[in-house]
């Protein structure tokens, strides 16, 4: 089944738990090049997206998937809610910032290692700012970076059927759920457009909700629920040719 448009309607699956960002970027994969990614693919395409490299504890940090996704050949607009020179600075004394930008709830569990900083909670490893990737955006010539922006008037200006966005927020905030030792749950949806005082956003869960209305100021307090300074990205297909080579995806 179709939207009215070229992208299908069903294009984002359930998610593994603990693999929403990675279900994301299936989603984005199903939505602009009609492939049929779920979450059967979870450990191809999280090898893919680690270029082999994982072990089977790691997640996806949003610079690393804005990397990767424009190595695929889309167009990354790289939105920070913190100045260049803020940026910047963070990449050349990370531990300034590190506490700054991680809920205070987090930070005994964080650690580091010549990757980054990680989050370990002795079952999963969270990478939650991994250097060189935003250092590849800063340095990028393809990734368009903007800073000290509102991620609400971001989407309104850009809502289109062409672009997606995609989001790490809190779960819990988001649904109006209550935390679990008050600890702020990370997670990662995609959005694509603000109507009537609300945000559609496409929420991998699990549960899986698509089309889903949540209240813009709900939504603005779950992404400032996980710290003071957040990003997120626009992703707009620039090589719509290359779902030649992908197989057609079907209605669930």
């Amino acid at each position: 089944m179709l939207r009215e448009g070229k992208h299908p309607e069903y294009f984002l699956p359930e998610a593994v738990p603990g693999f929403c960002s990675l279900t994301c970027c299936m989603g984005v994969l199903n939505y602009f090049w009609s492939t049929s990614f779920n979450g059967q693919n979870t450990r191809q395409m999280m090898n893919l997206f680690k270029e082999g490299l994982y072990t089977g504890k790691e997640m996806l940090d949003l610079s690393e998937i804005a990397c990767k996704l424009d190595q695929l050949g889309f167009a990354i607009d790289y939105y920070l809610s913190y100045s260049e020179e803020l940026h910047r600075d963070s990449l050349e004394n990370p531990t300034k910032y590190i506490y700054e930008r991680t809920p205070s709830q987090y930070h005994k569990y964080i650690k580091t290692d010549e990757q980054g900083y990680y989050r370990d909670s002795g079952t999963s490893i969270n990478r939650i700012w991994d250097i060189k990737f935003d250092q590849k955006i800063v340095d990028s010539q393809s990734i368009i970076s903007h800073y000290d922006v509102d991620i609400i008037q971001v989407i309104k200006e850009n809502q289109r059927e062409e672009c997606l966005f995609l989001i790490g927020l809190d779960r819990y905030t988001l649904h109006n759920e209550q935390p679990y030792e008050d600890l702020p749950w990370g997670h990662v949806i995609l959005a694509s457009k603000i109507e009537e005082d609300h945000v559609i956003i496409f929420d991998p869960g699990p549960p899986l909700l698509l089309y889903h209305k949540v209240p813009i100021d709900q939504f603005m307090r779950s992404v400032e629920e996980m710290g003071t300074y957040y990003s997120f990205m626009k992703i707009t297909d620039k090589h719509a040719d290359l779902a030649a080579f992908f197989p057609v995806s079907s209605t669930p």
